[in-house]
């Protein structure tokens, strides 16, 4: 057997590797024990100074920083392989980019997800073990437009950036001329592109479009774009051809407009099962902060749709930039020039909690908490068995804010149940273990 652990949103910025309290050690040796880990590295390890690192004007809402040391405490969780493609890799722009990359190439940890041009962005990471050689292509749906990496074109390099996944919005003719008559109303720049899409932009500012398409179907929806599709389908196979296993990583906030937040938005779903046809072997995709989602199981192979965030340590982010405080100084209860980032958090606290769509954000579950998986495949790389191993966020003392818990056995069997309640179709069974953990039987 072929062992996998996978980690959902590691947003890690302080040092863990001495913390000994035994429900903590039981996560992290669920890492340390498997053949490979792999995640998704959410923050950028950079000291706030170096070329090229500077705030950008649009973050992934926070502002992400780690210490570049902290590379190596995943490292030592076990974690080799993970992927960079979010909407917190351009927050410091490219030179933080760049100088995660290089922590996490020192550490021992190969990625992909993000680099110098959409090629090297979308190209497969690989890492060899004693018995399998695996790969990753990562990609992400929710993250700023001037953030998708480029290709080289007539002798101008290429663009750093995320391998995105865009997508964009469609509607009948309907809600469509609504929507344009609505835009144009409030002063956008709305251009007619043929004779079922619509551009909308700033006016002046005609790079910042985006995209509304005329559908048959009734009611808005989003779509992915077709060049994204075919491009990181191809990146898939062609890692698949260079490896025994492919774990494809997809970043994705959306939800589903209809269930809500613990959904995955309705493109997903078929993009992740011509991800696994295409030759990918696990879909990992994370970043709802739902706290978590379901799991499909779909040609023998593995869905998941979120896991939870396994490492959450956004709040103990210890400088900020002038761009966060501006972004909730509504909230702020003092002059903005006397804030503190203590300030900062408790009004973005206040802006999540006045969230109408999702209702209350993020905040709409403040249970924090999600699952392990653990796959187990057979000496032909089929899928046999995974184990999902449930983990909580306490908040005991501020060292612990963020950090995954094993928790007790009736939270244990909770957390279990309700990844089977929100996995949808899920054909096999999923058995309570004694030790406090999910199995499912392939």
């Amino acid at each position: 057997m072929f062992t996998m652990a996978i980690a959902g949103d590691t947003i890690i910025n302080r040092r863990v590797s001495f913390l000994r309290d035994e429900n903590i050690l039981r996560i992290f040796q669920i890492f340390q024990d498997a053949d490979l880990a792999v995640a998704n590295c959410e923050t950028l390890f950079h000291d706030y100074t170096g070329e090229g690192v500077f705030p950008a004007v649009e973050a992934g809402w926070s502002y992400m920083r780690s210490p570049p040391q902290i590379a190596s405490e995943l490292r030592s969780l076990g974690f080799r392989l993970m992927g960079t493609a979010n909407n917190h890799t351009l927050d410091y722009s490219y030179g933080a980019m760049s100088r995660t990359h290089a922590e996490l190439t020192a550490a021992g940890i190969e990625h992909t997800g993000s680099g110098a041009t959409l090629d090297a962005a979308r190209s497969a990471a690989y890492v060899d073990t004693a018995t399998r050689r695996v790969a990753i292509v990562s990609m992400t749906t929710s993250s700023a437009a001037w953030s998708r990496a480029g290709l080289p074109r007539d002798g101008i390099p290429g663009r750093p950036g995320v391998n995105p996944l865009s997508y964009h919005f469609s509607a009948d003719k309907v809600t469509l001329r609504s929507l344009m008559d609505t835009f144009t109303r409030f002063g956008l720049w709305v251009a007619k592109i043929g004779d079922k899409e619509w551009q909308v932009n700033p006016p002046g500012l005609h790079h910042t479009v985006t995209r509304y398409v005329e559908s048959e179907d009734e009611g808005p929806a989003m779509v992915l774009d077709q060049a994204d599709i075919e491009g990181n389908l191809r990146a898939i196979e062609n890692a698949k051809a260079r490896s025994d296993l492919v774990v494809v990583h997809i970043h994705n906030h959306e939800w589903d407009q209809a269930r809500g937040l613990s959904y995955p938005p309705a493109f997903l779903p078929p993009f992740a099962r011509a991800a696994l046809d295409a030759g990918g072997d696990v879909v990992l995709a994370q970043g709802s902060h739902a706290p978590m989602r379901g799991i499909e199981i779909y040609g023998g192979k593995a869905i998941f749709y979120d896991p939870g965030d396994f490492f959450a340590m956004s709040n103990t982010v210890t400088r900020l930039p002038q761009d966060f405080y501006l972004r909730h100084a509504s909230g702020l209860k003092l002059p903005l020039s006397e804030a503190c980032a203590k300030d900062a958090y408790s009004a973005r606290v206040s802006y999540m909690e006045n969230t109408v769509n999702p209702p209350r954000g993020y905040f709409a579950n403040k249970s924090r908490h999600g699952f392990a998986p653990v796959l187990h495949f057979d000496g032909g790389n089929a899928l046999r068995r995974i184990d999902l191993h449930p983990f909580v966020h306490t908040h005991a003392h501020v060292g612990h804010n963020g950090v995954p818990f094993s928790p007790d056995l009736d939270t244990a069997r909770k957390i279990v149940d309700d990844v089977m309640s929100l996995s949808d179709p899920l054909p096999s069974k999923c058995r309570f273990n004694a030790a406090g953990y999910g199995t499912i039987e392939l």
